[in-house]
């Protein structure tokens, strides 16, 4: 789906007006004080974003309180456009938020053409209740759904992204004994080497029998999380906090996603396990849990250096995965962070302490 941004591309010197209704609340959950909240941290983001203007008038209220939306939280094609006739707006903004716990809120929202009736963009984000949280998860929605670049957290704002860290790399040389170069899989399947436009080269672990799938590096590295000292370590709003119960949660560059909010919140240096793993090319990312478990502990049936993947990056120049911790990009919260061993167990880590860092990447 093109982006809202792209979609305007051709009247780009006007400003687009985009009316923001209440958060949908089903199940009542959501207090007045987060639902307003939610409402005026969106329409502060997006009239912070050059060539939009965010449409909040007061009297927006009473019109939707005749509309059958403020209600289930569906607007058909004759109300949203009723909706812009009446409030002047190009767009429509329409968001759902429900209390996941005590210190979360999940939320989902689009933007509708007024013309069209048609849904420009849709996008979530799951945020933390307090109104530093709010803020800042409203700004990352908003950024989503407008289709433009996220900024760094406001307190790093005028510092550059990472680009290549200076962290330790293992290197390796493969033993004679070791015949070169050695597929387990046929080229494009699991246990198969993977080279890409740019020149780099992973092994394939995991694919969805669709042309999809995911490749490990052949290096690998040894990096503190986070170089924080504790009173400074911040909670991500954008990474659900996980331990064990990330179970059954999968899906191919889930942890792309955790490694741009992490490298997006902080300046270069701070966080060099993840910095390492963008170092070796711009798709290149920190295993999410889920996705680390099924490397370690599916593919390379929990045996480290002795496993299938692990002969395989061997047997091609690289450096086997061994029995010691490694890094994922999956917080549990401000101090820890999911690590999985190279047998597949699960514990939690102290974002200062050093562990191996692997990189994936999807294709």
């Amino acid at each position: 789906m093109c982006s809202l941004f792209a979609t305007l591309c051709s009247s780009a010197q006007e400003i687009k007006k985009i009316a923001i209704l209440e958060p949908v609340d089903r199940d009542g959950s959501v207090s007045y004080a987060h639902k307003l909240m939610l409402r005026a941290n969106l329409a502060k983001a997006i009239a912070n974003t050059s060539g939009f203007e965010a449409y909040d008038r007061a009297d927006m209220d009473a019109i939707m309180s005749e509309q059958d939306f403020q209600r289930t939280g569906m607007v058909s094609d004759d109300q949203i456009k009723r909706l812009g006739e009446m409030t002047g707006a190009a767009f429509i903004l329409v968001s759902e938020a429900v209390k996941v716990d005590n210190d979360n809120m999940f939320i989902t929202a689009k933007i509708l053409n007024v013309e069209t009736a048609k849904t420009e963009m849709t996008d979530n984000v799951l945020m933390g209740t307090s109104a530093a949280n709010i803020q800042n998860g409203c700004i990352n929605l908003a950024q989503k759904l407008l289709g433009i670049a996220p900024e760094v957290h406001e307190k790093n704002s005028n510092v550059q992204k990472p680009s290549k860290p200076t962290v330790q790399q293992t290197k390796y040389t493969p033993t004679p004994s070791v015949e070169s170069p050695a597929l387990v899989g046929k080229a494009g399947e699991v246990g198969s080497i993977q080279t890409f436009t740019d020149g780099t080269r992973g092994v394939i672990f995991y694919t969805d029998g669709k042309g999809h799938g995911l490749v490990v590096s052949l290096e690998e590295s040894k990096a503190k999380w986070d170089i924080a000292k504790s009173r400074d370590l911040y909670d991500i709003i954008e990474i659900p906090n996980q331990n064990d119960a990330f179970a059954g949660v999968f899906h191919i560059g889930l942890g792309n996603d955790y490694t741009d909010a992490i490298l997006r919140h902080f300046p270069a240096g701070h966080c060099p396990a993840a910095e390492w793993c963008r170092s070796l090319g711009v798709d290149w990312y920190l295993p999410s849990a889920s996705e680390l478990s099924y490397l370690l502990k599916v593919a390379n049936d929990g045996k480290g250096k002795n496993g299938t993947i692990s002969s395989v990056l061997q047997a091609n120049g690289g450096v086997p995965l061994n029995g010691g911790w490694y890094w994922t990009s999956s917080e549990c919260g401000r101090n820890e962070v999911v690590n999985i061993s190279g047998s597949g167990s699960v514990a939690t880590e102290e974002k200062g302490e050093e562990n191996n860092v692997r990189a994936i990447k999807a294709f």
